[in-house]
């Protein structure tokens, strides 16, 4: 199933897609089968049903079979939000290491192409690149915080924050967590997955940059700041996608900017629930970002993006996410 949180007069509402255009709301297909009236509760947020387990789900694929008429409302006729608003943590790792290499050189590229001679500049930073991925990488899958409060959704309009003037767009994948766990073995963690969505993972290139020099963070500012992190369109089951054989694409405009494959991640969404749940408690409900899937992004394609830019990302198993960037210069 695709599972959205959506917006409706006013209410946050929670349902899944029926097709590319309509959507069955679970609490009124609820209100109208009475059978399923004792598990009406599990549908008011998409944290509620995710903490409800099979249960909730079990009911929901039902619903989703019975579909009453009254029940469907249309796509166009509500706003879809982040399919979990304020996920309860919010965590990054780094799944795809040539994503890391080619960044380097892109980040150099745009800087070089500032100089009187850009082919000259470039040259002279390549004999200052460092080891991508760092030491350490293929030893440990580490990961770094986000703030959940930063999350947006679909179509929202994203302000970008006065103290940058480096935009750049990351496609990556989103493993939601769907129940409780400590010290996960690797051949058991698949089963604490819910489903995936994706995340536009905003970044202020310029602060980030600024961030990483203290060797203390490599994020800060450079990605924590208000709707950087848009997340959606919906929730898709792991049962329904093969999560790492998927075309991506970032366009821009309507123009590709970059595509790539979700396939060979050096580190998995495995790799990370059998690391960070050791002697700590992973929940229903939080977030991991894959990082960049490899080439979609735009530093990789030494490109920058703009005020008034339209950002799509696609992920042929999950859909679009797409957002508008505006300036803030007060």
């Amino acid at each position: 199933m695709k599972l959205v949180t959506f917006e409706r007069a006013g209410k946050a509402q929670v349902g899944c897609m029926l097709d590319a255009d309509r959507i069955l709301v679970f609490e009124e297909a609820c209100r109208l089968l009475p059978d399923f009236a004792p598990v009406t509760h599990h549908f008011r947020n998409m944290l509620a049903l995710i903490e409800s387990g099979e249960v909730g789900l079990e009911a929901a694929r039902m619903l989703a079979e019975k579909a009453p008429a009254e029940a469907t409302v249309a796509l166009s006729a509500v706003r879809l939000r982040a399919p979990i608003p304020r996920p309860p943590r919010f965590r990054s790792m780094s799944s795809y290491p040539a994503h890391l290499a080619r960044a380097q050189e892109g980040r150099a590229r745009i800087l070089a192409a500032e100089a009187g001679d850009p082919e000259a500049a470039f040259k002279a930073a390549q004999t200052k690149f460092i080891e991508r991925p760092p030491a350490g990488y293929y030893e440990t899958p580490v990961y770094w915080i986000m703030d959940p409060l930063c999350v947006s959704g679909p179509d929202d309009e994203i302000v970008w924050p006065a103290y940058s003037d480096w935009i750049d767009y990351e496609l990556e994948l989103v493993a939601v967590i769907g129940k409780s766990g400590r010290d996960i073995p690797k051949e058991q963690a698949e089963d604490f997955i819910f489903g995936y969505t994706l995340l536009n993972d905003l970044s202020a290139r310029d602060e980030q940059a600024k961030a990483a020099a203290t060797s203390l963070s490599i994020t800060a500012k450079g990605k924590d700041f208000e709707n950087s992190y848009p997340i959606g369109p919906c929730i898709v089951t792991r049962d329904e996608i093969d999560v790492y054989n998927q075309q991506a694409t970032l366009r821009v405009n309507g123009e590709v900017w970059a595509s790539g494959s979700t396939a060979n991640p050096h580190w998995t969404f495995a790799d990370f629930i059998a690391y960070a749940s050791r002697a700590a408690q992973l929940v229903p409900g939080e977030m991991v970002s894959s990082a960049t899937v490899g080439n979609c992004s735009g530093l990789e394609q030494a490109r920058k993006g703009n005020p008034g830019d339209v950002v799509e990302l696609e992920v042929s198993g999950i859909g679009i996410l797409r957002n508008s960037i505006s300036i803030n210069r007060s």
